[in-house]
């Protein structure tokens, strides 16, 4: 009987134990439902959080898609406005040369035009000077015929009561100028004449001195935007090349045409130095760059080096040969090398060598077509 009952009371704990692990189960079960749900409440409102921002990113890229196309219709031409400038740029050194000699020729005739306007202004002063002399005279005489009753606004009038004090008068003068009249009619006229003429000239000096002033001008226009074309390309390929910069720099930018032009170099990690106090290589690349740079403002039909990677280590005459490879496609470059970077970026490829004291060249078309010519 206490058997049975201890086996009951076991069953019992047993049971009791297994409810408390049941009911801490089910409360543990209840907790995470608790969670599950908040978290789920919370991720809904996320989830309706990202739909609205997702709607608001959709309109954000609506109006900048819109946006982007007007940009890209100013692009387009301002690309082409650049391409009209860079083809228009080949002409600026001829034109430069045009104005030169038609400012030369202005220049002349100014100074021609000058020394005649002088030469016109002494003759105006001793003629102003002789006409007011005249002028006195004619005054002097006027008084002295007013003095004996005669008045300047009569046609006519009785010269009987002045005619014996004018013999008296006559008989005290020495020598008249009986040609005064005329010379006065001859200075005056003279007078009219050069005052004319010196008012056309200065009005031709002054045009000249205009159109002089308007060559300066497009001439020194002309030169800037050549300038800037080549310090941007030289700006360009030196980074491009050897990672440092190079730019142009004007000695003097109010006497532009009188002072120099310096050319600065820094390559990378080194201070900026003047291309005149580089080494050996350095000078070649920098020569090699600004020859690059030049051929932007007025493009060659063909180019020809000799040699110019001589002084290049492999790193930069691998960059030289891209750029050459790069602008071949607007000019050609005949080039003489033995820089393997270089001669493997060639389309036509001629190797001279010596044979039984006779040189023999051998012609690579394509660089690897089994074409093969030998001379």
């Amino acid at each position: 009987m206490n058997f049975k009952k201890s086996e009951i009371e076991k069953l019992h704990t047993a049971i009791m134990n297994e409810f408390r692990d049941k009911s801490s189960q089910l409360a543990q079960v209840e907790s995470e439902a608790s969670r599950s749900n908040s978290q789920s409440k919370t991720l809904h409102e996320e989830e309706e959080s990202l739909i609205f921002q997702k709607q608001e990113l959709k309109d954000k890229i609506q109006t900048l898609d819109q946006e982007k196309e007007s940009k890209k219709e100013i692009l387009e031409k301002l690309r082409e406005k650049e391409q009209e400038l860079i083809s228009t740029s080949g002409t600026s050194i001829g034109q430069i040369k045009e104005y030169d000699d038609k400012l030369k020729v202005l220049s002349d005739k100014n100074q021609i035009l000058t020394k005649e306007v002088n030469s016109l202004e002494r003759q105006s002063d001793s003629l102003n000077r002789d006409l007011s002399d005249l002028v006195e005279t004619e005054t002097r005489l006027q008084k002295l015929l007013e003095t004996f009753g005669f008045d300047a606004n009569m046609e006519t009038f009785d010269v009987e009561p002045i005619v014996q004090g004018l013999s008296v008068e006559l008989n005290a003068l020495n020598a008249l100028n009986a040609k005064a009249p005329e010379t006065y009619l001859e200075v005056s006229y003279g007078y009219r004449s050069m005052s004319t003429r010196k008012n056309s000239l200065e009005e031709e000096r002054n045009s000249i001195v205009k159109f002089i002033e308007g060559i300066e001008k497009d001439k020194r226009q002309t030169f800037l935007n050549a300038f800037d074309v080549v310090d941007k390309e030289i700006r360009l390929i030196f980074n491009k090349m050897t990672g440092g910069n190079a730019w142009l720099e004007l000695q003097n930018e109010d006497e532009i045409f009188t002072s120099g032009i310096s050319y600065l170099i820094q390559f990378k990690n080194k201070p900026k130095r003047e291309s005149t106090s580089i080494s050996g290589g350095e000078k070649t690349l920098a020569a090699i760059v600004f020859v690059l740079a030049l051929q932007k403002l007025k493009p060659s039909p063909f180019y020809l080096f000799d040699e110019v990677d001589a002084h290049l280590d492999a790193p930069n005459a691998e960059k030289l040969s891209n750029i050459l490879e790069e602008r071949s496609k607007e000019s050609q470059f005949i080039m003489v090398s033995l820089k393997d970077s270089v001669v493997n970026k060639a389309k036509l490829i001629y190797g001279v060598y010596p044979k039984n004291g006779v040189s023999h060249v051998v012609t690579y078309k394509d660089k690897r077509m089994p074409s093969v010519k030998t001379s």
